[in-house]
């Protein structure tokens, strides 16, 4: 299968990788990959304030939505990476990545557009120029963590997820067992 093939060469690569950077071990790899996406979001959110204080509102209004989304997608996702592991959640994260990753390609063309239009007209394009290779940078870090993430999400996922469990006793993600779902009143007397 051809889905199967580009997984395992994804496999291969992350886990070279994680041999070379993380003594072997992908979750330290991921955990590594999330971290330095967190840094360049802290990047993006000190440059969103020098956007409001120096640009209009269409470019503020651009600046801090990215930065808004970014601050909610590092939100959840370290919610999902720690204590989050079932199947909908660590997928609803990867789509989220992916989705985030986009935006992110299309903000760093935008940007450039920016720089590219105030060098026309004989202004400084600098700022812009180094918000697109922010949001550039923030896209292929993004777009490989998903990669990441979808070649190696048994690791992120809890061992009693559905994924682990290939025989019949499969257990919805969302329902609780009858240990935690019995409850005993409060006694009146």
């Amino acid at each position: 299968n051809n889905s199967d093939h580009r997984m395992s060469i994804l496999s291969n690569i992350s886990g070279y990788l994680a041999d070379r950077l993380c003594e072997g071990s992908t979750r330290k790899l991921i955990a590594g990959w999330w971290y330095s996406i967190l840094l360049v979001t802290f990047l993006l959110l000190m440059l969103s304030f020098w956007t409001v204080s120096t640009r209009t509102s269409p470019e503020a209004f651009t600046s801090v939505w990215s930065t808004v989304i970014l601050i909610i997608l590092s939100v959840g996702g370290t919610m999902v990476m720690r204590k989050f592991h079932n199947s909908f959640f660590t997928g609803f994260f990867i789509g989220g990545v992916v989705a985030t990753s986009q935006y992110f390609f299309l903000l760093s063309l935008i940007y450039g557009g920016y720089a590219k239009d105030r060098q026309n007209v004989g202004m400084s394009g600098a700022e812009d120029t180094i918000q697109s290779i922010v949001s550039f940078s923030q896209a292929i870090l993004l777009g490989s963590f998903a990669l990441l993430l979808m070649a190696h999400r048994a690791d992120v996922m809890d061992r009693n997820s559905s994924l682990y469990n290939s025989g019949g006793d499969q257990q919805d993600d969302f329902r609780e067992s009858e240990d935690e779902a019995s409850y005993d009143p409060p006694s009146l007397g």
